[in-house]
């Protein structure tokens, strides 16, 4: 049976810039979550920067009818999330770090929210990477390098040691991150990235200057199909 994930990221919820760009961040995830109602999805992920701590309350109210995962990116509070998402993590790292299993995949949920790697998470991740299944990590900032400004300028500090982790291991790790408010797909080794279209507004992959733009939103559908992973993205 394939199982549908939408797979949705950078919404910004009543945040400054946005606005300054024209852009109804809750317009979009209301038009988002109607497009993913029509399609009968009903497993969705978050994958970080839901706005301002005021809507996060909202923000969840929304979701009450959908099965939720989320990994909490640089934009996102801690301690304000898990006042409205209750799930089983690792309370002794004050962050949000947890694991789901699913019949062919482990699906590893890392907080990147702090912008840098904090050596209790790596100790878990690497202990949590010992599985006989393939691995899809779900984090806020991308992990493999790619040809673009905002890359050199906003990349995870310290993602070097993630990625020499992943590398260890002789599973294949999909990623799926968000952070950079552009589309990118892109091999490395055992490793396969996606990067997914903000829900708010996206940035052009240019490697020498930032260009912001309203054009689109959006979000990715992944399809689990056994032990295949088949992924598409859906823009407004």
């Amino acid at each position: 049976m394939i199982q549908k994930i939408a797979y949705i990221t950078d919404i910004h919820i009543d945040e400054e810039f946005p606005k300054t760009l024209g852009v109804d961040s809750r317009q979009n995830w209301e038009r988002i979550l109607k497009d993913v109602a029509s399609r009968n999805i009903n497993d969705i992920i978050y994958g970080g920067d839901i706005g301002e701590k005021s809507s996060n309350s909202w923000f969840f109210e929304t979701l009450q009818n959908y099965q939720l995962s989320i990994s909490l990116g640089n934009h996102d509070d801690f301690s304000e999330v898990i006042k409205h998402y209750k799930i089983d993590f690792y309370k002794d790292f004050k962050e949000l770090s947890y694991v789901q299993e699913r019949d062919f995949f482990k699906c590893i949920f890392f907080d990147s929210s702090t912008e840098f790697i904090s050596e209790k998470q790596l100790k878990w991740l690497k202990g949590e990477l010992i599985t006989p299944k393939k691995i899809l990590l779900f984090i806020h900032h991308p992990i493999v390098e790619i040809p673009s400004i905002i890359d050199k300028k906003f990349a995870l500090k310290g993602r070097e040691k993630i990625q020499a982790l992943l590398q260890e291991v002789s599973n294949d790790v999909t990623i799926f991150s968000g952070h950079y408010h552009m589309q990118d797909h892109r091999h490395y080794k055992n490793i396969t990235q996606y990067i997914t279209p903000a829900g708010s507004y996206q940035v052009e992959k240019d490697p020498k200057e930032i260009k912001v733009h309203s054009n689109t939103f959006g979000y990715r559908i992944i399809e689990l199909n056994k032990d295949q992973i088949n992924t598409d993205v859906v823009l407004f």
